[in-house]
């Protein structure tokens, strides 16, 4: 097994997803995790991380050699650390809309290159994203369309209806913590300049729904993704497929980004 001493940078529901899946698997150990001081003091009232594997200084976590890191915080951590962390180790990023920043896409694209390390690709709240990579060179247009409740958007309680409409690089920006999704469609597929995002808000929801349209050279793919809202921006099925992420790239499987 390649991938044997875990890093975990956040410590909300997707970082007690990975936190599980890793400890599930006999032949991995978590090395640490980094947690802010409002996820320290989670930690603390739910009692299921080991105090000795707490930290709080990205020195001291960087500091403990380790295989992989996963990253469940949000995008300007990813923007800050993926890097340094990709001098020494493999990175997974869940806070994937951090890459609509070109000079940080630029920056992880450099440090894997210069180390011979890797960035993961998780699928998150979404499937169907080995298809994309796996058609990439004949698609031709890719909407997606996010429907989530005004305050899962972080918006006024009066908003409704369409809030965005346009490429997916904009829409990371706007809302960098709701659109993850939108990221990793354009990752996988045709860039984030050619991807058309859409984010609809609906009253009285609490779902969270994502349709993916999907159009190339003799082929056209439309499905989408339904979860309840777990409260805040992470949906029912998220940490699921967070873990399930987790679990192909400790059996170095998975989608991998380049």
């Amino acid at each position: 097994m390649k991938y044997r001493r875990i890093g975990i940078i956040g410590a909300g529901l997707i970082g007690k997803a990975i936190y599980d899946e890793v400890l599930r698997c006999e032949q991995a150990e978590v090395a640490y995790v980094l947690a802010s001081r409002a996820g320290r003091a989670s930690m603390r009232s739910s009692e299921w991380l080991d105090p000795g594997l707490c930290v709080h200084d990205l020195e001291e976590a960087l500091a403990r050699p380790v295989d992989v890191v996963f990253e469940a915080a949000h995008a300007d951590v990813l923007a800050a650390i993926a890097p340094r962390v990709l001098v020494s180790s493999d990175l997974c990023g869940f806070s994937c809309s951090a890459l609509a920043r070109p000079d940080v896409e630029r920056a992880i694209t450099e440090s894997c290159r210069a180390n011979g390390t890797r960035f993961f690709l998780p699928h998150g709240a979404i499937l169907g994203l080995d298809g994309l990579v796996d058609g990439r060179d004949c698609i031709e247009d890719v909407t997606i369309t996010t429907t989530k409740s005004a305050a899962g958007l972080g918006l006024q309680d009066s908003a409704e209806g369409v809030v965005f409409e346009g490429p997916a690089r904009e829409v990371c920006r706007k809302f960098p913590r709701n659109v993850n999704v939108h990221a990793a469609i354009a990752i996988a597929g045709i860039g984030f300049d050619r991807t058309k995002s859409i984010v609809v808000v609906k009253r009285g929801t609490d779902e969270m729904n994502h349709r993916i349209q999907v159009s190339g050279k003799g082929f056209a793919w439309d499905f989408s993704v339904a979860s309840r809202s777990l409260g805040g921006v992470t949906g029912a099925y998220t940490p699921r497929s967070a873990a399930g992420s987790v679990r192909r790239i400790l059996a170095s499987e998975g989608i991998v980004n380049g």
